[in-house]
């Protein structure tokens, strides 16, 4: 007489304690990354007080606007901040994940895949607020803070980070060791940095280098970021930013149907 078959106990419900879980270990392995706490917190504010003695309430133009050197440079550290998060943050974060066979251990883990992508963005957003409160409190201190168009101004730096996110996220996936991930993300840093105005306005460039540069992703992030901040219209940008946000689509659809998430480099 065979016995009756054991019924089968429903799957246990992943706690999203879990979820926070992750996040928090996350966070832990960034702050623990002292280049990374660096480039993030440390390196804005050097950047900002270095300049801010030196120009901080000259004007800019022909000064009949009021506006000064520290109201323009602001929104520019502000997508300072999420080009290296995403492009050098995310992309070495994911990279060493990979090499080190973390990726493959999730994906063979009874938890589902999206938690581990969910906590790098969650980890990536808390830092990125943290080092622009942290800005704009000093600024808010020492000169005085205008964001004439707060919502406008949080529309063009999401997409600047969403972009660099995605940037990151193809980077860190290819079969490339990391060391390689890390030497081309600063490379990629450095263009988008520079070539965007964010060091240098492109008003300065010669005619060539700033037709050139127009195509850089964070040239209209940059644009539009510094018009909403200082209460301008930034309605001809929109097209452009809707374009960088189809291309971090595009770089988030490779990423995911051609690159290595599990190598052994």
């Amino acid at each position: 007489m065979t016995e009756p078959p054991a019924p089968i106990s429903p799957p246990a419900r992943r706690s999203p304690r879990g979820l926070v879980r992750l996040c928090r270990v996350e966070l832990l392995l960034f702050l623990r990354e002292p280049a990374a706490v660096f480039f993030v917190l440390v390196f804005p504010l050097a950047m900002l007080l270095f300049l801010g003695v030196a120009y901080g309430t000259e004007p800019t133009g022909s000064g009949d606007d009021g506006v000064r050197f520290i109201d323009e440079y602001v929104p520019h550290i502000v997508v300072t901040i999420a080009v290296n998060l995403g492009v050098l943050g995310v992309a070495i974060n994911i990279s060493e994940c990979r090499t080190s066979g973390v990726l493959r251990r999730y994906r063979l883990a009874p938890v589902p895949m999206w938690w581990f992508w969910f906590s790098q963005v969650a980890v990536g957003l808390l830092m990125f607020a943290l080092a622009v409160a942290a800005l704009l409190t000093v600024v808010a201190v020492a000169y005085g803070v205008v964001l004439a168009a707060p919502a406008q101004f949080a529309l063009a730096v999401l997409t600047g980070l969403v972009f660099t996110f995605a940037a990151g996220v193809l980077l860190g996936s290819l079969d490339l060791p990391t060391r390689s991930v890390q030497i081309t993300g600063t490379g990629l840093f450095f263009v988008m940095f520079l070539g965007s105005g964010a060091a240098v306005p492109r008003d300065s460039f010669p005619d060539w280098l700033r037709a050139l540069t127009a195509f850089n992703p964070m040239t209209p992030v940059i644009d539009a970021s510094v018009d909403s901040y200082l209460g301008r219209s930034m309605v001809s940008e929109l097209p452009a930013l809707a374009a960088v946000l189809a291309a971090s689509v595009v770089l988030v659809l490779i990423a995911r149907s051609k690159s290595t998430w599990e190598g052994n480099r």
